[in-house]
């Protein structure tokens, strides 16, 4: 028989590009890079099998060799791994493990520490005071950096060139002009980390900045003119244009940044405000841009006109119209046939006077009341009446009718009216009278039912000797007490 004699190895012992690493030893690999660790044992017999273990996980060896030692029967073994590091093997133990009979207690081993550079990584924090209004927020922003080396950590602002090497930004308190974005990187001797960004939003209210055309403009009739408001404020504000009336108090003419006056008139004259808005938390802020006076110049315009008037032979009637003109007028007329009758003068013609009269506007600036008044109108007076009014820019002429009624058809349609309602009147007697008459007879019904009653109830008595008891009549009759009435 032959007699084997099993020898575990001699020595175990890990190697890194060519070199023994001691045991426990640190090895310096770099992240994402396939590297290759070499396992030798010597001096066993038989030869051991080899395998690693890393983080938990056991891994075989990619090959194993195994040498006859010179001069003996002994063996030395060579086994090979490769594998490609992360910075999640950072800090972790590698092991060699030998697997052999002459072992009793388990396997021999050998170990590495791995030092696994990798390039840094960044992570941004913020801290803030909830919302960041202009001049009251406060706000932190931490960035945080992983690598091996040690990175070194900078932030910079979107637009900027120049950096700061601070880990920790702070803004107490946050201003408008910190709003941007702000970028955080990293650096070491491997390389440069992805950037990482964060915005910071400032909140401010609304600040006019532009309004145009300016302080006033100056615009003639049936023209168009264009007022543009502009504000500066976070979150972008909505705008609203109002017209100042001195009478008529304030009117909302646009809810845009812009107002489009087109076919403007001298209802449209006055003073304007742009108004900027936005909320910031729940509180509405609001600005105000500077009047804007709007001037309207050109030919007069009739604002207000009856064109139609009905007037009663005999009596005074008035013809009136509302007319606005800048410059003033430098004529007011009311014409009618051959006749030109300007405003301040009188006429007399077969007993009708005719007197012309302007005068301005109590209420509303650049603008007249023009009336012509007649006194004592007879049928001739019928006709239409033409009002003209010019100033350096042009005329307007507008026409009323005057239609003039005689009193006596007027008397008749009167007389007619009250016909209608005398005959409305005594039908509603009649159909009183009707309802009361059916009242009574069922009035009547009902007693002598109850006179059966009483009869059958008491048969003592005789039918002849009860009373029958008749129902009451109106002996006033609501005719005469109505025709009474309407006598009075």
């Amino acid at each position: 028989a032959r007699l084997t004699v099993r020898v575990p190895p001699e020595s175990i012992s890990i190697q890194y590009s060519g070199s023994r690493v001691v045991d426990g030893g640190m090895v310096t690999l770099l992240e994402e890079k396939k590297e290759t660790l070499v396992c030798e044992t010597r001096l066993s017999n038989p030869a051991p099998y080899l395998y690693w273990k890393l983080g938990g996980i056991v891994y075989q060896s990619d090959t194993q060799e195994n040498f006859t030692e010179p001069g003996t029967i002994k063996y030395r073994s060579l086994a090979t791994i490769s594998l490609t590091f992360t910075k999640e093997h950072q800090g972790k133990t590698l092991e060699c493990l030998v697997s052999h009979p002459a072992y009793l207690d388990g396997d021999g081993s050998a170990y590495v520490q791995l030092d696994v550079l990798y390039r840094p990584r960044v992570e941004i924090s913020r801290d803030s005071s909830g919302e960041l209004e202009d001049g009251k927020g406060r706000l932190r922003l931490t960035c945080s950096a992983q690598g091996n080396p040690e990175p070194t950590i900078s932030w910079i602002r979107y637009g900027e060139e120049e950096a700061q090497a601070v880990d920790t930004l702070e803004f107490d308190p946050v201003r408008r002009e910190n709003s941007g974005i702000y970028i955080c990187s990293a650096n070491n001797t491997i390389g440069k980390s992805d950037e990482e960004s964060t915005e910071v939003n400032v909140l401010y209210p609304p600040r006019v900045v532009r309004v145009s055309p300016g302080s006033s403009v100056t615009v003639l009739a049936r023209n168009r003119t264009k007022l543009v408001c502009e504000a500066d404020a976070n979150p972008s504000p909505k705008y609203q244009w109002l017209h100042l009336h001195k009478k008529q108090g304030v009117k909302k003419r646009s809810l845009t940044s812009e107002l489009l006056l087109e076919d403007i008139g001298y209802g449209d004259e006055g003073e304007y405000v742009c108004e900027a808005i936005n909320v910031i938390g729940k509180d509405e802020r609001v600005a105000r841009s500077q009047v804007v006076q709007v001037n309207v110049e050109g030919v007069p315009l009739v604002t207000r006109i009856i064109k139609n008037a009905v007037a009663m032979s005999g009596r005074d009637v008035r013809l009136e119209a509302e007319f606005c003109s800048d410059p003033r007028p430098l004529k007011n007329t009311w014409e009618w046939e051959e006749v030109i009758l300007p405003a301040g003068t009188q006429i007399e013609r077969s007993g009708t006077t005719y007197t012309a009269e302007l005068s301005n506007h109590p209420d509303v600036k650049d603008c007249y009341i023009s009336r012509l008044i007649i006194r004592r109108v007879s049928q001739t007076d019928g006709r239409n009446y033409i009002l003209n009014v010019q100033n350096d820019h042009g005329f307007s002429l507008e026409t009323i009718q005057l239609d003039v009624k005689d009193p006596l058809s007027m008397a008749s349609l009167v007389g007619v009216v009250v016909s209608f309602l005398v005959s409305l009147v005594l039908l509603s007697i009649l159909l009183i009278i009707i309802y009361r008459k059916q009242k009574l007879c069922f009035k009547n019904a009902d007693l002598d039912n109850q006179d059966e009653n009483k009869v059958s109830a008491y048969p003592d008595y005789k039918e002849d000797k009860v009373e029958q008891i008749q129902p009451v009549k109106d002996t006033q009759s609501p005719l005469t007490s109505s025709a009474k009435m309407t006598a009075a």
